[in-house]
């Protein structure tokens, strides 16, 4: 006896043969969304978010662009865990204290990785970046790294945003920077570094942001701040700055927001560099309350009169005229080239787009800190930032292959 067909079947058995002919239909290579976690289809995403895991899930689908694995208790990171599609990486609240050598080098799209809160992270690799040349945003933020190794920034061309603020670091070397062609953003604020040395900041033309305060400042080298001609705005309140030897701050022609207060200023004949500067600029500025001499304590340093500094000395006429020529010898550096995102504008410093990442305002300091007078929107939930709600999980939406709806039309009818 020939078998049925789909019409001598009842009603519902021929449901159920069509049910049967689509799932054999179905591709049985499409990858599986690890246990815990919820996939997304467009853009490829995987939210592992604030699930307990002591480990980074197995089987995430090598194509996702979007990892999310914030707010969880991974210990350690190995190499070979994420795919090359991924452009964006979450590890933020975790309880990272080893990230194996070689973990992020096979990563050739990745653009924001955020490795920050996470406090028992307190040794980096020197190669542990190394061959992301895409990435724009590295969140360091509040971990315990107290150094920082030479070199581990090494090839960041396309890096704009580089947070390192509320770490216990120490100190900052020379060239630690030197490869940061296009950053604009640096957060170091938060730490303990005791001085600034002349080279630091060597290779940050489109730094347009340096936030240093709270930190233990009692010395800034004269130089420090050469070849920042695109500095908006510094912050270097709450340190334990009583000078600035040299007037540092000349070699910041674009400076707009200055933050000077929390520092116990002597406003003798050290506070006549300073005072100087702020005569001749216009720059928008905090209090700069002296702290000594006792007859001036309270006093703005930038209220000072000529007649103050009467009995100064006069100023080295061979050290200006020194720096002057400095600068001469380092003037006309020329455009670095790099690699970025297809369709950006990475090439020349400064051409990178303004857009800042996700997590831009997690810092925690007030607008008119950070963006002047522009709005800024609200600060997204640590425990919730996620896919856009009007994305659809994986788990809800069918898996059909899209050739499969031209065969649907054609039976439901005839059910």
């Amino acid at each position: 006896m020939l078998p049925p067909t789909a019409r001598d079947l009842p009603q519902g058995g021929r449901l159920a043969a069509l049910l049967l002919v689509v799932l054999a239909w179905v591709p049985g290579g499409a990858p599986a969304c690890p246990a815990l976690c919820t996939c997304y289809v467009s853009p490829p995403t995987v939210s592992c978010q604030a699930n307990n895991f002591s480990s980074v899930p197995a089987g995430l689908p090598p194509g996702a662009r979007r990892l999310f694995l914030q707010n969880n208790v991974i210990r350690a990171l190995r190499a070979g865990t994420f795919g090359p599609s991924t452009v964006t990486l979450w590890l933020y609240s975790n309880n990272i204290s080893s990230i194996q050598p070689g973990t992020f080098r096979h990563l050739p799209a990745l653009e924001e990785l955020d490795l920050g809160d996470n406090p028992h992270l307190r040794v980096l690799a020197p190669d542990t970046f190394h061959g992301l040349r895409r990435l724009q945003a590295l969140h360091l933020y509040r971990c315990q790294l107290a150094s920082l190794p030479s070199g581990i920034f090494r090839g960041l061309h396309s890096l704009q945003y580089l947070y390192l603020q509320e770490n216990g670091l120490l100190y900052l070397q020379d060239d630690l920077f030197a490869d940061l062609a296009n950053l604009s953003h640096l957060f170091l604020h938060g730490n303990r570094v005791r001085a600034l040395s002349e080279g630091v900041f060597r290779g940050l033309p489109s730094l347009d942001r340096l936030l240093l305060h709270a930190n233990r400042l009692v010395a800034v080298h004269r130089r420090a701040f050469r070849g920042l001609s695109r500095l908006t705005i510094l912050y270097l309140f709450n340190n334990s700055l009583a000078a600035l030897p040299g007037d540092p701050l000349a070699a910041l022609p674009a400076l707009q927001f200055l933050r000077l207060n929390a520092n116990p200023w002597a406003c003798d004949c050290r506070a006549r560099p300073l005072w100087a500067w702020f005569r001749r600029t216009r720059v928008s500025s905090s209090p700069v309350p002296c702290a000594s001499p006792p007859h001036r304590r309270g006093t703005d340093l930038r209220h000072l009169r000529p007649q103050d500094f009467d009995a100064c000395p006069e100023e080295d006429e061979d050290e200006e005229e020194e720096e002057e020529q400095e600068e001469k010898d380092e003037g006309g550096g020329g455009a670095v080239a790099v690699v970025g995102t297809p369709g950006r504008a990475l090439g020349r410093p400064g051409t990178l787009p303004a857009a800042p990442p996700s997590a831009f305002y997690r810092d925690g300091l007030p607008p008119h800190d950070l963006r002047g007078s522009q709005p800024r929107p609200p600060p997204p939930s640590r425990d919730s930032r996620g896919p856009p709600e009007d994305e659809v999980p994986l788990a809800a939406a069918p898996r059909l292959a899209p050739a499969l709806l031209p065969l649907l039309a054609l039976l439901l009818p005839n059910l």
